[in-house]
């Protein structure tokens, strides 16, 4: 569908904001608000079968320290594949001799672009983080039993880390 109209209102550095004009049921016409986003990666890291590397950063718009899979946008010109790898080893440190794209979702779809490609990462090998200045985050290595115990206890809220954390729950069951 093609809009009648379209301006951008907003450029960030993590979105872009545009108004689209478009049909509506009825012969209507209706504004539509897109929220332009590159689309990010996550990494389903798995030291073993039983085992999954979580990470602990600050989020502002939520004002807590939340418990997620590592993950992180797409930047201009790279693939879903490469912030994967790239992601998993500035978050947490490890590399992964196994990348396997899964599948991808979109985070909210009734107003966002954002496309979540998920990955699996299996046979880690550990090294340093390499955080950017603003960045502070902890490491955790969790049995995949206490990771599910989280979202039961709504402990992890994100949600492209509960889905994530149910597909490995479901591998190693």
């Amino acid at each position: 569908m093609q809009p009648h109209s379209s301006r951008r209102i907003y450029e960030g550095r993590v979105v872009n904001l545009r108004v689209d004009e478009i049909d509506a049921p009825g012969g209507r016409r209706r504004l539509i608000e897109v929220i332009e986003h590159n689309g990010g990666a996550v990494v389903i890291a798995r030291p073993t079968p039983d085992e999954i590397i979580m990470v602990r950063q600050y989020r502002y718009p939520v004002q807590d320290a939340l418990w997620e899979l590592p993950a992180g946008m797409v930047d201009p010109g790279e693939t879903p594949d490469t912030a994967a790898a790239r992601e998993l080893r500035e978050e947490t440190g490890y590399t992964a001799r196994s990348l396997r794209y899964l599948w991808s979702s979109y985070a909210t779809p009734g107003f966002c672009e954002e496309r979540w490609s998920f990955y699996v990462a299996e046979g880690l090998q550990p090294g340093e983080q390499h955080l950017d200045d603003n960045e502070q985050i902890e490491v955790r290595t969790w049995r995949i039993e206490d990771a599910w115990r989280l979202i039961e206890a709504d402990q992890l809220r994100d949600a492209k880390s509960q889905i994530g954390l149910a597909w490995a729950y479901m591998q190693s069951h």
